[in-house]
């Protein structure tokens, strides 16, 4: 699906280019807009799992939430300086720090191997579908899985930064397939070596069957390389989201400002902006709890985060739908310049089509209602807490929107003058 929208129109902007192109000023501004604020609750949700991965090392490390807020406020500001360097040093960053994470999989896989082979039992009956299978305990993980696979339209925010339309395919078509194979090798060696009850221990159980098989010295330097591809990501997010404004800004939705760019070509004051409102977003999640009396500061922080990463789960698989509907506008809108520069077989494309906006709709029910925190939270209290939040979000993008579209036409019409 990427792959065409690649060919069709490979310029800076992505979800905004795309939707402005197909459903007109308000829709592509407003989809944009959805698009850009999980994006940048993005960058403090994936430095927060980071910090889990340090608790791990040692559990007396980052215990309080105002130490975990400090670090991630360093880490934001880190990840901006670096976004500032020119896009050849963060493709550098960013290369290395991948082949580390693959590393990091190919040990797990390994590791999977060695414990079967060395004569240990699986600790998953894989003939027992109930061990295994989907059951409302987890539905809330579905969410989170589509959340991760929802990032993959984000690298086409650098349209312009490609050099050809075959760099899009080989990077869709390898990456989506290396993301998957991932995906299930890690599942795999969850399941087999510590059991269907992996997922309660939360993200550190990945490095908790590195140590199991190969021992602690390994599971730390595995546990040094996930934790370095974090605040890398966070920066990658920065640079990348910091386009929506500036193609937005360029068509004066937003101030002119926040089009200007940097001696290294990057979007600075984009960059800047965004990175001081994440900071805002992490001392709200991790130091109001001081502030609001309803309980112990740790146990707070931890409700505000995870209704926080089920908002973002709503609103980016709401914004990811537009990609689908402006693909289907387009077909029959300009059907003959779209089938000349598709690059996947139709059927396959329709099926895209079809298929991932029902697979956004189904994250979007299931995250709404089943709490992440059924102990906190109840499923009952959950949906209507999460979904306020998520339409209060939605209504303020459209009333932005609104206002925006409207000084710009203001704008228009004074230039004219």
């Amino acid at each position: 699906m990427l792959l065409s929208w690649a060919s069709f129109t490979p310029k800076e902007g992505s979800t905004y280019l795309w939707t402005h192109r197909a459903l007109g000023n308000f829709w592509g501004f407003f989809a944009s807009l959805i698009f850009w604020m999980p994006g940048l609750l993005a960058m403090v949700a994936c430095l927060s799992i980071g910090i889990t991965f340090i608790q791990g090392l040692n559990p007396s490390w980052l215990s309080q939430p105002w130490q975990q807020g400090l670090l991630c406020i360093g880490l934001l500001i880190i990840s901006a300086v670096l976004g500032l360097r020119p896009m050849s040093t963060v493709r550098l960053v960013v290369n290395v720090i991948t082949l580390l994470t693959y590393a990091v999989i190919v040990l797990l896989g390994g590791a999977a191997l060695i414990w079967l082979v060395t004569g240990h039992q699986a600790a998953t009956s894989f003939y027992d579908l109930h061990s295994w299978s989907i059951t409302p305990s987890n539905f809330p993980l579905y969410g989170s899985v589509v959340l991760a696979y929802l990032g993959a339209d984000v690298s086409m925010i650098f349209g312009s930064e490609m050099a050809s339309e075959r760099i899009a395919a080989r990077h869709v078509s390898w990456g989506g397939f290396f993301v998957i194979l991932s995906y299930l090798v890690i599942t795999f060696a969850l399941l087999v070596v510590l059991g269907p009850d992996a997922a309660s221990q939360g993200p550190i159980a990945v490095i908790s069957v590195v140590d199991r098989v190969f021992g602690k010295f390994v599971g730390n330097l595995a546990a040094v390389c996930v934790i370095a591809y974090f605040p890398v990501f966070a920066m990658l997010l920065n640079v990348a989201f910091a386009r929506l404004l500036m193609v937005a800004s360029i068509d004066r939705f937003l101030p002119v400002g926040l089009s200007r760019l940097n001696r290294n070509r990057q979007p600075s004051n984009a960059i800047i902006f965004q990175t001081v409102v994440a900071c805002l977003c992490t001392a709200l999640i991790f130091f109001l709890p001081y502030l609001l009396p309803l309980g112990q500061p740790t146990d707070l922080a931890q409700v505000v985060f995870n209704v926080t990463l089920s908002v973002l789960i709503l609103v980016w698989a709401f914004s990811s739908i537009f990609i689908f509907v402006d693909l289907a506008v387009f077909y029959f809108r300009q059907r003959e310049r779209f089938l000349r520069l598709l690059v996947v077989p139709l059927p396959v494309l329709w099926l895209c089509i079809i298929i991932a906006p029902l697979a956004c709709l189904i994250a979007m029910v299931v995250t709404l209602l089943y709490s992440s925190i059924p102990q906190q939270i109840s499923n009952s209290q959950w949906w209507y807490i999460v979904g306020g939040l998520t339409v209060i979000c939605l209504v303020a993008c459209g009333i932005a929107s609104m206002f925006a579209i409207s000084q710009a036409a203001w704008q228009d019409q004074s230039f004219e003058a």
